[in-house]
């Protein structure tokens, strides 16, 4: 039985998945967890979601879609030194 699981990270400022990484069974953050992490995607920095399992990944894609993580894009820019456009 592995005691490890592995977990997704969304960019909010793109909505795509940006990374997998495992976590221990016994060491779980709070649903919805924010990393600042490298999105290869948008090649910058970002607050990402992590996800559990995919009903949080729906719940995740859907909060995205309906613009809740906006004010996220531009604080998590905001607070690595960027100017924030638009």
């Amino acid at each position: 039985m592995s005691k490890m699981v592995f977990h997704s990270f969304w960019c909010v400022n793109c909505g795509r998945r940006v990374y997998e990484l495992p976590r221990n069974k016994g060491h779980q953050h709070k649903d919805f967890h924010r990393k600042k992490l490298y999105c290869p995607w948008c090649h910058d920095e970002y607050n990402c979601v992590e996800t559990k399992d995919l009903e949080q990944e729906w719940q995740f894609k859907q909060d995205f879609e309906e613009g809740v993580y906006k004010n996220e894009q531009a604080d998590s820019l905001a607070a690595s030194g960027y100017p924030c456009v638009g």
